[in-house]
């Protein structure tokens, strides 16, 4: 009997082609956010540097969580679970990246100012925990005279109630990365529409939400068939996702031709699940594909 609790791992060599495309997306992703940050260094003016500065802030956190993901996924098994999670949120988190920089300068300055106002109006906190109040309270501790802390303030206000950053919901910054990029919105909502439903019944814990997964009830195919199945439409998530914010970073910055390239990476990895009678328009659109 074994001293550890596990799941069982599958192996198949249609996922391992997936699970290495995803890796490939994942570094090329990691440099395209190095090519930034070089980008942002030549940038003349402030407000342009703290675009860019925001922009590789989201990016870097959404390579820390498809790393997360690589790692949960590197074999079929129960742990695909989290990845989907995960993957709404490399996907929320790339959405928030291209909204803010299609919003420029006064997005990014806002996206930075609520980090301030959220550390500073969170810093002392009470909570009722079984009929007790809690308080916690963090040191070191943000100074209301700090002029970032009184810049976030006069932004957001100092009332009770914590204002979010964006008040714009996931379906206007969509309709708004579109109007700026028809096929990056495009991208977008492929992947909104393909893994938010299931990501929200596992991220809120439902019964449905770990019966998507279960079908040990049947036998090791059905099984094996039913997790890659789950695992193609992360990968599919995934590449999109990257595609649509390649796109934006690539008319944002001067970037054209690293994002040209990340784009069709994602696309090419795409190719082998497009119908026959649809290559032929994908390859129209990408000319240049191997």
């Amino acid at each position: 009997m074994s001293s550890q609790v596990f799941v069982e791992e599958f192996e198949t060599p249609k996922h391992a082609e997936e699970h290495a495309a995803l890796q490939k997306l994942a570094l090329s992703l990691h440099r395209a956010n190095v090519e930034l940050i070089v980008c942002g260094a030549t940038e003349v003016t402030e407000e342009q540097k703290q675009v860019v500065r925001v922009a590789s802030t989201h990016l870097l956190s959404g390579v820390n969580s498809l790393v997360s993901i690589l790692s949960l996924t590197e074999k079929l098994s129960l742990k695909l679970k989290e990845g989907i999670a995960l993957s709404r949120v490399f996907y929320e988190t790339l959405l928030v990246a291209a909204f803010t920089c299609v919003g420029g300068p006064e997005r990014a300055k806002k996206a930075e100012l609520y980090s301030v106002y959220k550390t500073f109006r969170t810093q002392t906190q009470a909570h009722e925990a079984g009929g007790i109040v809690l308080r916690v309270s963090r040191e070191p501790r943000l100074s209301r005279k700090d002029p970032q802390v009184a810049a976030a303030l006069e932004m957001f206000g100092g009332s009770s109630n914590i204002r979010p950053c964006f008040v714009e919901s996931r379906a206007e910054m969509l309709e708004e990365v579109t109007s700026f990029d028809a096929r990056a919105g495009l991208f977008f909502g492929g992947v909104e529409g393909m893994i938010h439903d299931v990501s929200s019944e596992i991220i809120h814990g439902s019964f449905h939400g770990f019966a998507l997964f279960n079908s040990l009830q049947n036998g090791k195919r059905e099984t094996v068939e039913n997790l890659s199945a789950h695992h193609e439409a992360l990968f599919f998530a995934v590449s999109m996702t990257i595609a649509a914010l390649s796109r934006v970073l690539g008319r944002s910055f001067e970037l054209g031709d690293t994002m040209d390239d990340l784009e069709h990476t994602c696309i090419f990895s795409l190719l082998p699940y497009v119908p026959d009678d649809m290559e032929a328009q994908l390859r129209a659109l990408y000319p240049t594909l191997p």
